[in-house]
């Protein structure tokens, strides 16, 4: 029994050897080099920047103390976005066997390393992975409070609240953990416990609701939301279980379907209930939208509320493997499909080769500037992580750069300036298609040409 204690661990450090080995690159896409951009920012500048923004500050700050301690490069960025993956794996090792199985926590971990999108953004350098830790945390210290482990209640109270700072969805989710506890404290008549700890967690939030509000207010972003649409709608319930083959992706939500169906008809009502938070938040976020003809939903942002799906999901799992071993014959050959199909995109996506675009950055100084023609500012906002001493010019303005100047497309949408670039007295020439992350774009010097 006591070396079964010590499978979870095992189980938990296989799974963050996999996120690992994504991490040793310098590919970022535009939410990455947003938040890096910040992240590198001197104390005064960064927190500016954070409180002018959307979301809490939580990840901001804590991803800037954490590369003043051991250094800014974009591998110790999303290592820091791997290690509460980590961290969320090792909570799960040492409760879950409390409340469940060693086997419920040995699912849960594989769950966390091979379902879709975990992958992604607990490699990713922006504040999704530490949203998951806090809001499954949560979801994990409930059952234990409803067990009487001690100290749950200390824990509880830390991840809901970090939560709340990490990101609005996961405060959502942790609501509907609290909105089941409320009912569990009523049938045990400890509902004045129950508003006790709720009080804590809401003066605790406070000072982050206050800048929610304001920050609503200011904000100005690029970041456009799909519309609420019955295929939108569709899709974010579909999105949990999305991998890059259909067939693969259909046969996991039936799984899903089935396990869910098996937690209801065994009265396993806390599984159920976590298995059922991330359609809840879906309904609800369209419900609004659609109330209010508003769009600020996108499906990454269920993410807070998957974690709790899967955790709903391996309880499920664990007994019916408890009548029926064999159900692991289904389970194993699905779960590995899933981790295989979603490891190759991410390490093609993570170790592009970007040679030629690092030679081409390296070649640059703070005396050359750039014109870019971009429908969506992702490529300039990526230079801004790679190259921040390169300046954005328009086509009448670059004339007074005095270092070198270039011409940058993304895509082929713009093909008639770059051929118009000529009649403003330049001459044009190709210097290649430079790629990173998953961007390719065409890079032109200019030169200036005899006046006309």
């Amino acid at each position: 029994m006591k070396r079964r204690r010590y499978i979870p661990y095992i189980f938990a450090i296989a799974g963050a050897a996999v996120y690992l080995s994504l991490i040793f690159n310098d590919n970022v896409w535009l939410d990455e080099a947003f938040s890096a951009s910040i992240i590198r920012c001197d104390l005064f500048e960064m927190a500016q920047r954070t409180f002018a923004d959307t979301l809490p500050p939580f990840y901001n700050f804590s991803a800037w103390l954490f590369t003043h301690i051991f250094g800014f490069s974009t591998p110790i960025l999303k290592l820091y976005s791997v290690l509460p993956m980590f961290i969320l794996m090792l909570i799960a090792a040492h409760f879950i066997p409390e409340i469940s199985s060693e086997r419920a926590a040995c699912l849960y971990i594989a769950f966390l390393t091979a379902m879709p999108h975990f992958l992604e953004h607990g490699t990713e350098i922006r504040m999704y992975s530490w949203a998951v830790l806090f809001a499954s945390t949560t979801a994990i210290a409930a059952l234990c409070l409803m067990k009487g482990i001690p100290h749950a209640g200390i824990i509880l109270t830390a991840g809901t609240v970090l939560g709340a700072y990490t990101h609005q969805y996961a405060l959502i989710a942790e609501a509907f953990v609290w909105l089941m506890l409320l009912i569990f404290a009523i049938r045990q008549k400890q509902a004045i416990l129950w508003l006790r700890s709720a009080a804590i967690c809401v003066a605790l939030y406070i000072p982050c609701a206050v800048l929610t509000v304001f920050q609503m207010k200011s904000a100005t972003s690029y970041f456009s939301a799909s519309a609420p649409s019955l295929d939108n709608l569709a899709a974010s319930f579909r999105y949990p279980f999305v991998t890059d083959l259909t067939p693969v992706s259909a046969l996991l939500l039936c799984f899903f379907l089935i396990l869910l169906a098996y937690a209801c008809t065994k009265k396993q009502a806390a599984a159920a209930y976590y298995m059922l938070i991330c359609p809840a938040v879906v309904l609800m976020s369209f419900g609004i939208m659609a109330g209010t003809g508003s769009t600020f939903f996108s499906s990454r942002y269920l993410l807070p509320s998957q974690g709790i799906l899967w955790l709903g999901a391996a309880l499920s799992l664990d007994l019916m493997l408890s009548e029926n071993r064999y159900v692991m014959a289904v389970a194993a050959p699905l779960i590995t499909a899933c981790l295989v199909l979603i490891y190759i995109k991410m390490y093609g996506t993570e170790y592009v080769d970007m040679t030629e675009f690092r030679s081409f950055i390296g070649s640059t100084d703070e005396d050359d500037g750039y014109v870019m023609y971009e429908d969506f500012p992702e490529i300039e906002i990526c230079l801004g992580y790679y190259a921040p001493w390169l300046k954005k010019y328009s086509i009448e303005d670059i004339k007074d750069v005095s270092g070198d100047k270039y011409v940058f497309v993304n895509g082929t949408v713009h093909t008639d300036e770059v051929g118009e670039i000529k009649n403003k007295n330049f001459d044009i020439s190709y210097i290649g298609d430079l790629t990173f992350d998953r961007y390719t774009f065409k890079a032109y010097e200019l030169t200036e040409g005899a006046d006309r």
